[in-house]
């Protein structure tokens, strides 16, 4: 058997002499060359299809994937897998223009047990964090935030509070009994939540990976047979007002579960908003939020394009996109915060303080889940019981 060597290019066995492989068109005569590191010179091929490991075949001088038996050339893959980038949108230095403003002098507090800094008016004294429940009081001064553009003033009040929890038990047999009282309904805490607002231009062009697959049986056999696709879109889409929550302290999930908020009611600011509630100080900057509006902003794009190709299941495979015109805006949105303790562990909600939308977790009774588990078994029993009877006294 002639000697052979290993292409670098794409691993198959070469004769040796041979200035060029066969198989990929790598130049042999850099087979010599001092080895890089392991990691730099290794290249792993991933199958299109399926995911899985691509190897090379010397039988069709094609790389196989072994798990869905498809092959491809090795200069299509290793253009397919060049071609694969992410999303990354360039923001102009002065998108931020509008955020030049500051507050006048105005109170706030640092709690001391979850580290939320909170802004409210002169007139409040004492109150208590809306995130932990710890109860503070307030005597710091805080100059040279940064002033909002706007605000979503409170439509909820506190009856409609009563209204709105009651709705969100109604049903849920496991509940445990008294599980929101009067009492804790009357702490719930009223907070202005900071939220950078992103406006902008999507326009380029998008390549997605398309496949479309069928069935059919031959004899004992039933195949399905998978074909691929790539896919332009060219096209633009602008959005408007891509809420990103600016607190660490607020959850998102939470902050993202009572969306959506009507942005057509917002008003500009005045600290009379203030008065009766908290305002959440921001600790997450404009530019600290731009990678979750960039890829929330994409998400929308790739999924409208994917909408203008029906018949096909599609995932992202190269990014044109370019992003203009980006601006921010920084306003507050109003939120119910209440915290509720059962069995020793403290339950979160969150309610929308213009719709009223609320959202949270709720306890489960283990002694009405017993009760409820076992009753159609008693029942059943008691029936079969009386079956018995009536059967023996015919």
């Amino acid at each position: 058997m002639a000697d052979t060597v290993k292409c670098p290019g794409c691993n198959a066995d070469v004769p040796a002499g041979r200035k060029f492989c066969e198989f990929c068109g790598y130049d042999m005569r850099q087979a010599g060359t001092p080895k890089k590191p392991e990691s730099e010179r290794i290249e792993e091929y991933k199958c299109p299809a399926c995911g899985a490991a691509l190897v090379f075949s010397t039988q069709s001088g094609k790389l196989r994937c072994n798990s869905c038996d498809n092959e491809y050339d090795v200069g299509t893959i290793k253009q397919y897998q060049s071609n694969k980038t992410e999303a990354e949108f360039k923001w102009d230095k002065n998108y931020a223009n509008s955020l030049d403003q500051t507050l006048p002098e105005m109170t706030s507090y640092i709690c001391k047990s979850c580290g939320a800094e909170i802004i409210t008016d002169g007139t409040t004294a004492a109150t208590h964090c809306p995130y932990c429940d710890n109860e503070v009081i307030i005597t710091e001064k805080l100059t040279g935030a940064l002033r909002p553009n706007g605000v979503i003033p409170f439509k909820i009040d506190k009856k409609g509070i009563k209204e709105k929890i009651q709705q969100f038990c109604k049903g849920k047999k496991l509940l445990p009994k008294n599980f929101f009282t009067d009492k804790k309904i009357d702490e719930v805490q009223g907070v202005y939540v900071p939220v950078w607002l992103f406006d902008g231009k999507l326009d380029g062009t998008v390549l997605l990976d398309g496949t479309t697959s069928s069935s059919y049986t031959t004899g004992n056999y039933r195949y399905t047979e998978t074909r691929h696709y790539l896919i332009q879109c060219d096209g633009g889409m602008s959005f408007s007002r891509v809420p990103v929550d600016g607190s660490e302290k607020m959850p998102d999930d939470l902050m993202n579960s009572i969306e959506p908020f009507d942005y057509s009611q917002i008003v500009p600011f005045d600290g009379q908003y203030l008065s009766g509630f908290l305002a959440d100080r921001y600790d997450k900057g404009p530019d600290d939020s731009i990678p979750t509006a960039s890829q929330r902003m994409m998400n929308s794009a790739v999924n409208a394009f994917a909408k203008s190709v029906p018949n096909y299941s599609v995932t992202l495979r190269n990014n044109g996109l370019n992003l203009t015109d980006p601006s921010v805006k920084y306003v507050l949105l109003p939120v119910y915060l209440f915290n509720c303790t059962y069995a020793g562990k403290k339950y979160r909600f969150a309610m929308n303080g213009q719709t009223g939308k609320l959202v949270g977790e709720l306890p489960i009774d283990k002694a009405k889940k017993r009760l409820y588990f076992w009753l159609p078994f008693l029942i059943t029993a008691i029936l079969v019981f009386l079956f018995i009877l009536f059967i023996m006294g015919r």
